[in-house]
């Protein structure tokens, strides 16, 4: 599917600077200080700008301002894993990607990501053939404290703090005519398509469950990244008492979906006042009638 390359770009900032906002609007994260450097590199070909900008516009509308995403870019001879803000994209951290699956129409097949150093750093599995990739990234807690700053903590260790959160992440994406795009995979958050998303002309039939279950209410947002111009223009669908929801495709090529949820007080109320959950399903249309 190839959709997009990790690009770092805009000024360094602040570990604080990166942060404000974030918890605010429910998720953030801490960029790799190894890997600052190379938010100076730009786009290198027409193409991957426009993959990037896929990408983009999905991560500014999948979650509130500051929010993170994971998603998922199947490659053809693997998949690459991919994390961050809209305007500045950022290298996942390996240490928090908790599993990455590929489930293939014989049965399924654990991955080991690993780091592709070079000058736009990335990580990547590799894999052979069609499948359903799945992933799961812890992103941990964080808390705000009084005097505005963030830290990647619990509020046990920092019971001061005034607001507090646990982040994870879920991402799949269908790669091949073949791979089993209807497999319910058990993320506590996830998308799953009603129908074949390949073939997907216009529109699609997906459904979000939350712990297994439907989930009511839930904004799913889409967007090809090519006809991106504001977050009111992009597709847009809420989830009924089923958990199902229909979601307009602009055009035929890449597409990512998007939900989050939150759950409050948190599971582990003793480190976060709450629980934040994000999924996406990543997929291409190939059916030229979309539009």
């Amino acid at each position: 599917m190839q959709m997009a390359r990790l690009v770092h770009t805009g000024a360094v900032r602040s570990d604080a600077d990166h942060e404000a906002g974030g918890l605010a609007s429910d998720d953030v994260t801490a960029p790799d200080a190894a890997f600052r450097h190379h938010r100076r590199l730009h786009h290198e070909s027409t193409r991957t700008m426009r993959r990037t900008a896929l990408f983009a516009a999905f991560l500014a509308l999948a979650a509130p301002a500051g929010a993170h995403g994971l998603w998922l870019d199947p490659t053809g001879s693997g998949v690459q894993i991919l994390y961050g803000h809209p305007h500045e994209p950022e290298l996942p951290s390996a240490g928090k990607l908790m599993s990455l699956t590929a489930y293939e129409p014989a049965g399924a097949v654990v991955l080991k990501a690993k780091l592709d150093a070079g000058p736009a750093p990335a990580l990547r599995a590799a894999h052979q053939g069609d499948a359903l990739f799945a992933a799961a990234y812890d992103n941990g807690y964080w808390v705000r404290l009084p005097d505005g700053s963030y830290r990647n903590a619990s509020k046990r260790m920092l019971p001061q703090a005034d607001k507090s959160l646990w982040s994870v992440k879920f991402a799949k994406a269908v790669s091949g005519p073949t791979a089993p795009w209807d497999k319910i995979v058990g993320q506590p958050l996830e998308i799953v398509p009603l129908e074949q998303p390949t073939s997907a002309s216009g529109k699609i039939r997906v459904r979000v469950l939350f712990e297994g279950r439907p989930l009511d209410g839930a904004s799913v947002v889409a967007t090809d990244g090519v006809n991106f111009k504001s977050e009111a223009d992009q597709a847009r669908a809420t989830t009924d008492a089923d958990g199902v929801a229909v979601v307009s495709l602009r055009s035929a090529g890449p597409q990512v979906l998007g939900v989050s949820h939150r759950v409050s007080p948190s599971q582990t109320p003793a480190l976060a006042d709450a629980d934040s959950y994000g999924a996406t399903l990543a997929f291409t249309v190939t059916d030229p009638k979309t539009n």
